[in-house]
């Protein structure tokens, strides 16, 4: 990975209280608000400039990171939740995605970082809802997008990149469909995670019309 090479860790932590712990250091997320970090290599140049308070962001290294997320609901509000990105420049998608609307989430990763996003790379979901939730990540920024998971629809994400997750997973056949709109001749890029595969989508917009892209997989 080159030195200008860099990651963003986001939280939306409203109603919980958190921590993240990255190769043995805790980079300082603590829930409760929106925050982001921008995490940089332990070899970076700068690292040895950096105060105490910000030395603690150059944690990451190339090959295998340790990560560890932990965060417990502090609210009554049946509408909080805890969610956490780890994004590195050069990759298509989030290399970790957290989510939960429970009561806790405690995880324990490793990561593999690179100079260059593998062919093989998929982004590592994880949820309280264990096997039962699908991630819908965006990365377009000029269409009007809504995932749908057997008849029920997600949030819309309009003109602009984000994270859609659906923990309606029944056993069984599901039915994931995204619907889709934009200017004409654009194009919609979106990476889909399900418990049975992972697909990196390209959705082509001839027309300004609505369209629908319908996939299935099978819980079992």
């Amino acid at each position: 990975m080159k030195e200008e090479i860099s990651a963003t860790l986001s939280c939306f932590g409203y109603g919980y209280k958190g921590k993240v712990i990255v190769n043995g250091i805790d980079v300082g997320i603590t829930g409760g608000k929106s925050e982001s970090k921008r995490l940089l290599l332990q070899d970076n140049p700068m690292a040895s400039k950096a105060s105490a308070d910000l030395k603690k962001l150059f944690c990451l290294k190339i090959g295998k990171n340790k990560i560890k997320v932990e965060c417990s609901k502090t609210s009554k509000s049946p509408n909080d939740k805890f969610e956490l990105s780890l994004e590195v420049s050069g990759y298509p998608a989030p290399l970790l995605f957290a989510h939960t609307t429970s009561g806790s989430l405690k995880s324990e990763k490793e990561l593999p970082i690179a100079e260059k996003a593998p062919a093989s790379f998929k982004p590592m979901f994880i949820s309280d809802k264990a096997e039962k939730a699908v991630l819908v990540y965006v990365s377009s920024m000029n269409a009007t997008i809504t995932p749908s998971l057997n008849g029920k629809s997600g949030m819309t994400l309009a003109d602009m990149p984000g994270v859609v997750v659906l923990d309606n997973v029944k056993s069984g056949k599901n039915e994931l469909s995204i619907s889709y709109k934009g200017t004409a001749g654009e194009e919609v890029k979106a990476v889909v995670v399900t418990p049975e595969w992972t697909k990196f989508l390209t959705l082509k917009m001839k027309d300004s019309s609505e369209k629908k892209e319908t996939l299935t997989f099978t819980m079992r």
